[in-house]
């Protein structure tokens, strides 16, 4: 049985996390999340409005580090 991806959409990540699909974008915006690493965007080059995925685990592990040291 293959594994279920780690990769999930704003709606289900904010979820998980506990926040809101507006504070994840507002955090990726900020910096705190890097594409490649924390999301992707898997919408077409033409659309026009970026579709991401979020990759939860990464995400609530940059999420633990202690404001003061996100750099």
């Amino acid at each position: 049985m293959p594994k279920p991806s780690p990769w999930k959409t704003t709606t289900a990540t904010a979820a998980e996390l506990g926040i809101t699909a507006r504070r994840l974008r507002d955090l990726r915006k900020q910096g705190l999340f890097k594409l490649g690493k924390h999301y992707r965007i898997v919408s077409g080059p033409y659309a026009a409005k970026p579709t991401y995925q979020w990759h939860c685990d990464w995400c609530a592990s940059a999420l633990e580090v202690p404001m003061e040291k996100r750099g």
